[in-house]
């Protein structure tokens, strides 16, 4: 058993970053969590990145300690290194994520067509602003800003801020209520409105 965990210890401390990096990144991002395997295939390229990049900081270091130094390069300063960069690394993937930094590129130089977050996030955080009216499976439409909606499009909750009944032409507002929670198997489809006021 000794000899098992001797030779697993060195193994684990050198993903441990990669998938350090992926656990921020899901904790963060609103990215759909893949199966066991591709994680582990996602840790395993995060570790080799955040291996170069150690690698490139010692060389830096040390080539910058011919002036002056802090300390001596060692194991647990590369650790060190290795942790702080993975943290980073995943904080940077899921703001990528996020905002849809990377794809927008890709679709500006052609090389897809598809958003970070797949199209039903992809539309609400495209028009943040913007009011929708929900129309519910039993005909009634509902007016309001969403603060949150589900992560997909199959399950979870509209969490609506100024909840508005639509009544053929007519708006009745839900006088005293402020949000109203909407749950999306209700939901048929949604609209999404044109710009109040000098939004743009």
């Amino acid at each position: 058993m000794g000899e098992i965990a001797g030779t697993l210890m060195p193994i684990l401390q050198a993903l441990l970053p990669g998938f350090l990096a992926m656990v921020v990144f899901y904790w963060l991002a609103d990215a759909k969590k893949p199966g066991q395997f591709e994680q582990v295939i996602q840790a395993l390229i995060c570790t080799g990145l955040i291996k170069i990049l150690v690698d490139g900081i010692a060389v830096i270091a040390i080539w910058v300690g011919q002036w002056g130094t802090l300390g001596v390069w060692t194991e647990n300063v590369a650790t060190s290194w290795a942790v702080v960069l993975a943290i980073g690394f995943g904080l940077a993937l899921a703001y990528f994520s996020r905002h849809d930094v990377l794809y927008k590129f890709a679709r500006k130089v052609g090389l897809t067509a598809k958003a970070s977050v797949g199209e039903w996030r992809y539309a609400f955080l495209r028009f943040p602003d913007r009011g929708v009216v929900l129309s519910l499976k039993d005909g009634r439409r509902l007016m309001g800003y969403p603060l949150a909606w589900p992560a997909e499009p199959e399950s979870g909750h509209f969490v609506m801020e100024f909840p508005t009944w639509v009544v053929g032409d007519d708006l009745v507002p839900q006088d005293g209520v402020t949000y109203l929670l909407i749950a999306n198997s209700d939901v048929q489809w949604v609209e999404f409105l044109e710009p109040q006021g000098d939004a743009k």
